[in-house]
């Protein structure tokens, strides 16, 4: 394979396949970090919506927070695919697989920070939002029968919506950061 001129050497090749799998790995553990936070703030998001989607209302023997970390790397870990490969490419114009390493896992951090961000402000969004509750307002949301604190249910999804823009929001602040280091 060839890039500008040159050819992409197997270290390169492999850099890149290493941090998809780094990518994997720590975007299933921002969810589970995440769903922590969350979880916190609505319970119900977990126990009347997220189990049942992902098949886990029926393990009762699993407490709760445990099952909503594995929701959350299960919600999550597939965008380390898409992240990992966006944050890696622009390395290749270091022609160094170190450098390229170095920028990609660094460019991680910015994205896991612009999304940790997001989730923050979508959980204070939606705090002011719901301060004078209309359910109204929510009729084209999903929220399930009996929930008795929809407020807080309704925060936590608020949280998830806006984690989930800021990892898309994170890859063009990493690209920053990429094109503003020199290339060699």
């Amino acid at each position: 394979m060839e890039f500008k001129n040159r050819k992409i050497d197997g270290r390169e090749i492999a850099v890149i396949f290493a941090t998809m799998a780094a990518g994997c790995i720590a975007a299933g553990l921002y969810g589970m970090l995440h769903n922590q936070i969350s979880y916190t703030v609505g319970p119900e998001y977990f126990t009347r919506f997220k189990f049942a989607q992902f098949g886990f209302e029926g393990m009762v023997a699993v407490p709760d927070r445990a099952r909503a970390a594995m929701v959350g790397f299960l919600a999550s870990w597939w965008m380390g695919i898409p992240i990992g490969l966006l944050v890696v490419l622009p390395g290749l114009r270091h022609g160094d697989w170190r450098r390229m390493m170095k920028d990609a896992f660094a460019s991680f951090a910015i994205v896991i920070g612009v999304a940790m961000l997001s989730g923050l402000c979508g959980l204070l969004f939606g705090y002011l939002r719901t301060a004078h509750l209309k359910p109204a307002l929510y009729s084209d949301w999903y929220v399930p029968n009996h929930v008795v604190h929809l407020r807080r249910f309704l925060c936590a999804g608020y949280m998830h919506n806006s984690s989930y823009l800021g990892g898309v929001l994170g890859i063009p602040a990493a690209w920053l950061f990429q094109f503003s280091r020199k290339a060699p």
